[in-house]
């Protein structure tokens, strides 16, 4: 197992140098030592699409459209992710959920620490750190957020995030079967994020229930929010500029959704739960 993480993190690793080196080498101009070298700088080499946020190109709409969009939204969240969540809010009592989602949100505070010292933000990994100490043995497991009730707020930061600040561009929009909406980049940025403390070291069937978990208590919190894509005149263009938009927010460190008619908490809970 060892050993196919570490093959895992080169593999990725590998594919965001592919990425970084093959932005930079399109935005790269003629190099003033080589006269002959001559380059049509005015090329479009979108062929034909537009860029979206970050960079990011919808080069595989159709099958987004007609594969991934089909499978995710109009038949397993209309037959089982949403019937699932909803029967979670009525029947789970609100303090169980509430005990569970933090301390779910606990274990992504090493993710945070770690990535925040990757972007020179080292106060902020250490509140991360704290966090994670404080609740984890305090707040029992990460039940009941002790930390933010002493003003150590959380200080989210995904891989996908700080590869966004090294300038690694989205790539191509993709909506997977099963998985849901991401970018070349947010699929090898949350990679890495599972390969941190303490998710390495949790077997196959707990990553599962962490990741079915994650899926219904995320889709539950959004459940009053289904008619921002209901009353959209194309949901699946809607869902994507929402979530480009808001991942390039993260990067810029601006409100890059502040056209969007809810609070900042409610969004970022309904930009989570479609990026599932």
């Amino acid at each position: 197992m060892s050993l196919f993480k570490n093959t895992l993190v080169v593999a990725v690793g590998l594919a965001a140098f592919c990425i970084s080196e093959g932005a930079w080498a399109s935005r790269s101009s003629v190099g003033i030592m080589s006269p002959r070298n001559v380059v049509n700088v005015d090329k479009d080499y979108t062929y034909g699409y537009t860029y979206l946020p970050g960079d990011a190109l919808d080069v595989y709409e159709t099958p987004n459209r007609r594969i991934g969009w089909t499978v995710n939204y109009d038949f397993l969240d209309k037959n089982l992710l949403r019937p699932v969540s909803v029967a979670y809010v009525d029947y789970v009592p609100e303090v169980v959920r509430v005990c569970l989602s933090n301390a779910h949100q606990n274990l992504r505070e090493v993710n945070n620490t770690v990535n925040n010292l990757l972007v020179a933000r080292p106060l902020d990994s250490g509140t991360s750190a704290l966090r994670f100490g404080i609740n984890s043995t305090i707040g029992l497991l990460g039940c009941i957020d002790v930390a933010k009730y002493i003003g150590l707020e959380r200080k989210r930061m995904s891989m996908d995030t700080v590869l966004g600040k090294w300038g690694v561009d989205q790539g191509a929009y993709v909506v997977i079967p099963g998985l849901g909406i991401g970018t070349y980049r947010s699929y090898i940025g949350s990679t890495i994020d599972t390969l941190y403390f303490p998710f390495t070291y949790f077997p196959l069937w707990v990553d599962g229930i962490l990741w079915g978990f994650n899926a219904v208590d995320s889709r539950a919190a959004t459940l009053d929010q289904d008619e921002v894509l209901r009353n959209s005149l194309d949901p699946y263009g809607q869902a994507r500029d929402f979530y480009l938009m808001y991942q390039e927010g993260l990067v810029s460190g601006t409100d890059a959704t502040s056209t969007v008619d809810e609070s900042d908490e409610n969004l970022e809970q309904y930009m989570d739960e479609i990026d599932e």
